[in-house]
């Protein structure tokens, strides 16, 4: 198989990787680990790709076969018609396309399952689905359709039906802090990055950016944490300041305690650091003030740790100046650009 060719629809229309994402093994891991180490420049379309093939779980699989399964999924992305367009689209968009086109895969199966049956079924209901992004320099707070409450923080989004029938599902992409209402009958759950995180009533933090590893980190109540790909990799997390982090990329679940409750207080407008590297400094600044840095001659390590409550840049910028030695520039004519410049 060369895959060295693949864009996005292919790799979802392949079986074989479908089999690895839904079906992973060490054999199958191994393969995809050295082949993403040996072609680096494919690893952000692969991640698209498991993505929404983890999104929509493939909840028809019973009734539609794989060979059917490849040609829903090349119908959504639009294949035959839009090739040329599908490679100039932003893969996180369309993660949250393809992943809003789930009840399409269910539909389409139940079509498949009354063609060969006798019995008349009722006409299922389409359910709407609400986006809320934010951009870089945004924060919100959301209200869902059970009076729960996220709050989304930068250069972040999320999804989620207009009405909650049967449960409350949220897709996750970026940074966002959840207060579940209690709800028994309607368990709560987060997909994010390939992590399924689920609560009754309680509230938590998730990091789930694209590329990097989820953080989930339990404020108040109870959570279980789990990943998409194996069943019964389900892990209990019940002691404030426990934490899970998910590989997304090696498929591993890992549990243990954030130092402090710190991962948390950009909800407060509070912005930490600790033994931050520069390029973590320079991500999160860029996402909080919606600017854009360069930076010059850095040529040594940072490990940086500080806090900020609700500081302008330039307060902040002159006070890890102080520590890390460097100066900084703001463009007089156009304060988004800012340049750092490394003694």
């Amino acid at each position: 198989m060369d895959y060295h060719e693949y864009e996005l629809e292919d790799f979802l229309a392949d079986p074989e990787f479908r089999n690895w994402v839904l079906k992973p093994n060490p054999a199958s891991h191994f393969f995809w680990k050295k082949w993403l180490a040996a072609n680096p420049s494919k690893k952000t379309t692969v991640l698209a790709a498991k993505e929404i093939v983890l999104s929509l779980k493939f909840h028809s699989g019973d009734e539609v076969d794989q060979k059917e399964q490849g040609e829903i999924l090349k119908s959504i992305l639009g294949k035959r018609k839009m090739t040329s367009k599908v490679k100039k689209i932003n893969l996180n968009t369309i993660a949250f396309q393809v992943a809003a086109c789930g009840l399409l895969m269910v539909a389409m199966a139940f079509g498949h399952s009354t063609l060969t049956s006798t019995e008349i079924q009722p006409s299922a209901i389409p359910i709407k689905y609400v986006v809320k992004e934010n951009h870089k320099g945004q924060k919100s707070r959301i209200t869902l359709p059970d009076g729960s409450t996220i709050f989304l923080n930068n250069n972040s989004k999320v999804m989620y039906a207009s009405k909650f029938v049967g449960k409350r599902e949220i897709f996750l992409e970026g940074e966002a802090f959840f207060q579940v209402k209690k709800d028994s009958t309607k368990p709560f759950m987060v997909n994010s990055n390939g992590l399924l995180t689920q609560a009754l009533g309680t509230s938590f933090n998730i990091k789930a950016n694209k590329g990097k590893k989820v953080e989930v980190g339990l404020v108040t109540g109870k959570i279980s944490v789990s990943t998409a790909t194996l069943d019964d990799n389900i892990e209990i997390i019940d002691s404030s300041g426990g934490k899970a982090t998910y590989d997304t990329m090696e498929g591993k679940l890992d549990i243990s305690s954030y130092g402090d409750m710190d991962f948390y207080k950009w909800t407060k407008r509070i912005l930490v650091f600790k033994a931050a590297d520069f390029d973590e400094i320079e991500e999160s600044l860029e996402n909080w003030y919606d600017v854009d840095i360069t930076v010059r001659n850095l040529n040594r390590r940072i490990n940086y740790t500080g806090e900020f409550p609700s500081e302008s840049l330039e307060n902040v910028l002159e006070r890890i100046a102080f520590v890390e030695k460097f100066s900084f520039r703001i463009d007089e004519e156009n304060e988004r650009k800012v340049t750092i410049f490394f003694n």
